[in-house]
């Protein structure tokens, strides 16, 4: 955790007070909602999960995380996608509410105060 919080130093920080962004491609956006941030690739060409039973909406392609605990994929019917939230350029950071996140050409990578976080990409959903 500590070699993130060193790259998170050295960063372009967007400023924290944005509760929304969007990486260039336009492929991913995130915004946050009580404290929980929320971000959605919009095409993926990873495998998709295998759908909670309980889940008759979306599911796959949105993560949620809060500053304390783990990532979850979220069965969804609506998105965060918001064409005119602020761009996250690639090498650009994003902090706000113990969370960071992270742009780069490979996708993005975002980690809470506990050290858990998650990569997200068109190719690969990563939690860790």
């Amino acid at each position: 955790m500590i070699r993130w919080l060193a790259v998170f130093a050295l960063l372009p920080v967007l400023a924290s007070a944005q509760e929304a962004f969007q990486l260039p491609s336009g492929n991913i956006h995130c915004a946050v909602f009580d404290q929980r941030l929320r971000c959605d690739v919009l095409n993926f060409a990873y495998q998709r999960p295998p759908r909670p039973r309980s889940c008759d909406l979306d599911y796959g392609g949105a993560v949620e995380m809060g500053p304390r605990g783990t990532p979850v994929l979220i069965c969804h019917g609506d998105t965060v996608a918001n064409p005119m939230a602020p761009v996250l350029g690639y090498g650009q950071a994003w902090q706000g509410g113990g969370m960071a996140c992270t742009a780069t050409q490979q996708g993005l990578r975002c980690v809470n105060g506990e050290g858990r976080g998650f990569e997200m990409a068109r190719a690969r959903l990563l939690f860790f």
